[in-house]
This record gives structure tokens, C-alpha cells and sequence, in this order.
């Protein structure tokens, strides 16, 4: 397998161990295409593969990323009845089964954290199974709960699990599970939590949106995700589940828990009218929503070593990665350019849970030292000055630098809604240099 080394070794100055603000994800799930699991993910993005194929009928798409068995789940374990069940949102089928994961990926028991005040941040923009459910006859309470109200995912998770905190779903169009995590983040912060599940889920249960997309030309007719490259003409629907476990960075060292990755900081803006329509990204409001995000980690952009990009495959990639040369560029030496890549080449779009995904793929990263060909980029999008722009998409398997200090990464969302957030992660504290568990 091929690796690819940016540079020599270089000292830096992150540190993260003192700052109170610091979260610690010490637990993962997720279900995404061809990937159940986090260890599933990093195997399918090390090999490079594509998990886009035939879109299954109904859906209005020819192509598509889909997750095996969403709704097919015995929840009986959850103490869920048969008839429940079979009313419910498929989405709260997956939700469950990938919150258990992260809590066992934490080395938890469930009934350990019954009771406890923690907080469920859950990211949700669309409910296909209550649009087709709503058509049927004689629907009653058990219909509205199982899948109407889309504030029942996250309390269906509090609910099952008895988790005593903030419960809240969020809808921020395709920002959605990745503002879910800032939210979370704060909750630790504030004291309102002692330990917090943030993620999203979308699956594609139905044809209108579908089939809407397609006719307002942002589908690629090749069912590719094109991030950065000059065929890049639409994006590919996905569907996926992801949850990480959070918990106060410090509390997690005391605790002795095991640490995944650092979220140093994070912000959340909107663009409000800084451009002509509702729909197209706005570069400004995307860079500041990067500066707040460096300001409440406390590093300088100069320090990031990858981004994990929207990375869409459409035209609203130059606006991000203007953004992201206005803001990474500042201070950064010559000849380190920051590594740029998309989880999207890979799956597709997950919609409102691609942010989380794109946060778990963040963290195998940094576990691993080692960034992931970015897929389907052969020919450079010519309206980015590449040979000038702070920025490399990574073709092959390439090895994160060794700076002395924590690695430092990001995450970039945004949504139709204009809603923009950037998170910003570390590996953990005592951890560097790249290389971390096989």
C-alpha cells in the first residue's frame, strides 16, 4: 500500500492538557455503506474503495450508498415491543443500535450509565418513513410517536437508555449531526452533562427527494462524489448513522478512560445575506466560522495538518476551499501544505449524519497517522489556483507529520440552510507523534 510523507519532522506548539474546554470522544459508532463499525471504516478507506452502487428501488436514485438491515432490528433487547417497533422510524432502529456500539466502544455498560445526567444530541433533517406513513388509514398516538416528532429520536435514545440529560434533536439541514456535536460539546462545558452522545442518522426511505434532487441537476449522472476535481457535476445520496461518545477531557485522564481523539474547539454560524441565495455557501461566512472555531481551540489555523472537507462534489467546493486557503494559508510555512480530503468519495452524502461520519473518519486518522485517498480526483478543479493555495487532496495513503506535539485536525460542514460549523480535533495528549493503534 502506498504512503506518502508531507514533510519532515517540524516542532509546533499545541497543547491541549491544560485547556478545561477540552472534550475527549472516547467511544465510536457508526453504520455507513459497507462500513458497521469504525474498524470496518478505516478498512474500507486504507483500501480505497468505493461503497457507492444500484440504488435500491423506491428510493428515485439510480445510485446510492446504502447500509445493510436499517430497519430490520430485534429491539427487544431495548426492551422495545414488537408492535412498537414496527411503528417506529427505521432511523431510531439504526440510532439505537449505533449508540450502543459507541457506549461498548468505550469499554461501558449501558445499565452503568442508566440515571446519569447525560446528554443526547441527535442530528436529524428528514423523515421519508413518516411521509410514506402519513398516507395510510387509521394511524393513531403509537404512528405519531414511533415516527412523526422528530424531537422522539433523541428522547427515544434518553428513553431507552435512561440518560438523565439534555436530550435534543437538531436540524441543520446537512450540518445537522455536526453542529449535534458542537452542541454537546458545550453541554460538558456548561456542567449540564457529565458525559454526552452526539451523532445524526438519514436513510433514504422514500422517492420525492430523490427524485427533486435529480430534477434540479445536483445529482452527478455517474453516482460519484468529485470533491476538488475539475468533472466534479453533483453529489450522490448516502445513508449512515454515526454516534461518538463524549466526555470532559480531563475527567476522561482521571477516569483512565481510553481517549480516541481531542475536540479542542468549535464554532457554529450562519451566512445571513452575505450572498444572492439561500442555497449557495458563502466563503466569508464559512472562513469565519473556521476563525471562531481555531480562537475556541486556542491553535492557530497554521497548525492543521488535515481538514476533513463538505467535500460535495459540486460547484460549492471552490467557495470551501477558498475559505479554507483564506483561513489555514495565514502564517503557514512554505511547502506544508494542509491535507484535504472527503469521506463523500467514499460513501456518498449522508446528508444530516455526513458531518459526524466525517468526524469519525477524522479520528481513525489521527489514530492511524494517516490520511486516506481522497477518490475521484484526477484532473484539478481549475477555478482553484492550486499551485498557490495552502492545500493537497490526498491521492494514496499519506502519513500525517510528526511535529512533536499533538496532531491537529478539523472537520467542515455546512448546510442548505446556511448554517456553517467547524470542528477542531487533536490527538490525544499523550500521543506525539503519528502512528496509533493498528
Amino acid at each position: 500500500m502506498a504512503v506518502e510523507c508531507p514533510g519532515e519532522r517540524r516542532e509546533g506548539s499545541v497543547t491541549v492538557e491544560g485547556r478545561e474546554s477540552a472534550v475527549a470522544v472516547i467511544g465510536m459508532g457508526c453504520e455507513l455503506p459497507s462500513a458497521r463499525g469504525p474498524r470496518e471504516l478505516w478498512r474500507l478507506l486504507a483500501e480505497a474503495r468505493d461503497a457507492v452502487g444500484p440504488a435500491r428501488s423506491g428510493t428515485g436514485l439510480r445510485r446510492a450508498g446504502h447500509i445493510d438491515g436499517a430497519g430490520c432490528s430485534d429491539l427487544t433487547r431495548f426492551g422495545i415491543d414488537p408492535d412498537e417497533a414496527a411503528r417506529m422510524d427505521p432511523q431510531q432502529h439504526v440510532l439505537l443500535r449505533v449508540v450502543h456500539d459507541a457506549i461498548a466502544d468505550a469499554g461501558l455498560d449501558p445499565a452503568g450509565i442508566a440515571g446519569s445526567p447525560t446528554a443526547v444530541c441527535v442530528g436529524q433533517s428528514a423523515s421519508d418513513f413518516w411521509d410514506l406513513r402519513s398516507r395510510s388509514a387509521g394511524l393513531d398516538l403509537g404512528d405519531f410517536v414511533g415516527s412523526h416528532q422528530r424531537g422522539l429520536l433523541s428522547g427515544r435514545v434518553s428513553h431507552t437508555f435512561d440518560l438523565r440529560g439534555p436530550s435534543v434533536t437538531v436540524d441543520a439541514a446537512q450540518a445537522s449531526s455536526l453542529v449535534a456535536v458542537h452542541l454537546a460539546c458545550r453541554s460538558l462545558r456548561a456542567g449540564d452533562a457529565e458525559l454526552a452522545l452526539a451523532g445524526g442518522v438519514s436513510l433514504l426511505s422514500g422517492r420525492q427527494a430523490g427524485v427533486m434532487l435529480g430534477r434540479g441537476g445536483v445529482l452527478s449522472p455517474d453516482g460519484r462524489c468529485k470533491f476538488g476535481d475539475a468533472s466534479a457535476d453533483g453529489f450522490v445520496r448516502a445513508e449512515g448513522a454515526g454516534v461518538v461518545l463524549l466526555k470532559p477531557l480531563a475527567r476522561a485522564l482521571l477516569d483512565g478512560d481510553r481517549v480516541r481523539a481531542v475536540i479542542a474547539g468549535s464554532a457554529v454560524t450562519n451566512d445571513g445575506r452575505d450572498k444572492e441565495t439561500l442555497l449557495h455557501p458563502s466563503e466569508k461566512g464559512q472562513a469565519e466560522a473556521m476563525r471562531r472555531a481555531y480562537l475556541d481551540a486556542g491553535i492557530a489555523p497554521a497548525e492543521v495538518d488535515y481538514v476533513e472537507a463538505h467535500g460535495t462534489g459540486t460547484r460549492i467546493d471552490v467557495a470551501e476551499l477558498r475559505a479554507l486557503t483564506a483561513v489555514l494559508g495565514q502564517g503557514r510555512p512554505a511547502g506544508r501544505p494542509c491535507l484535504v480530503g472527503s469521506l463523500k468519495s467514499n460513501i456518498g452524502h449522508a446528508e444530516a449524519a455526513g458531518g459526524v461520519a466525517g468526524l469519525i473518519k477524522t479520528v481513525l486518522c489521527l489514530e492511524h497517522g494517516a490520511v486516506p485517498a481522497s477518490l475521484h480526483f484526477t484532473t484539478p478543479h481549475p477555478a482553484v489556483d492550486w499551485d498557490r493555495v495552502p492545500l493537497a487532496v490526498p491521492t494514496i495513503l499519506t502519513r500525517l507529520p510528526d511535529r512533536g506535539t499533538p496532531v491537529v485536525a478539523a472537520v467542515n460542514g455546512q448546510g442548505v440552510s446556511s448554517t456553517n460549523v467547524h470542528v477542531v480535533l487533536t490527538t490525544t495528549p499523550e500521543k506525539r507523534a503519528p502512528g496509533g493503534r493498528p
